[in-house]
């Protein structure tokens, strides 16, 4: 199974190609801005992506992030995400947060949710929300497990 973290910081997934914007730890494989797409990765070439706590520092939209993910993973393979929730103090306290998201905006890219029927048209890159999203124990994050569908 190969595996993406995404914008790693000091959370470094053992086995996994751990990324950031700048090679602060021995660990990072590889440097990039994901502000900048194509994202350095290869079509398919992911069985799982984790993104947490990376998505809200980027100028690029949601949207956008998604896509490049649902890009870079396989058939059927999951992102794990982590945003912040848009009211709690935490998601303003960051300087470097750009975007401060509910955890009904996931819904938009799902089908078989309300959201993902109704703006079917934002992107043309669907997704299945496996589990969630859901609060952590602080309230301060939401998280959700993602499958791609292709």
């Amino acid at each position: 199974m190969k595996i993406l973290n995404l914008g790693a910081g000091n959370s470094i997934v053992s086995g996994a190609v751990n990324h950031d914007l700048v090679k602060h730890r021995e660990e990072i494989d590889v440097t990039h801005d994901l502000n900048e797409r194509p994202w350095p990765w290869s079509d398919e070439s992911f069985d799982v992506v984790i993104a947490h706590s990376v998505f809200e520092h980027l100028r690029i939209t949601l949207v956008e992030a998604l896509d490049e993910c649902w890009r870079i993973l396989r058939p059927g393979a999951e992102l794990f995400i982590k945003l912040p929730m848009w009211n709690s103090e935490t998601s303003y306290r960051d300087p470097t947060h750009v975007w401060h998201l509910s955890p009904g905006a996931l819904d938009y890219f799902d089908p078989d949710r309300k959201a993902g029927r109704a703006y079917h048209w934002y992107t043309p890159r669907k997704w299945e929300i496996v589990k969630g999203p859901w609060l952590n124990n602080a309230e301060t994050s939401f998280l959700a497990r993602m499958r791609v569908r292709k």
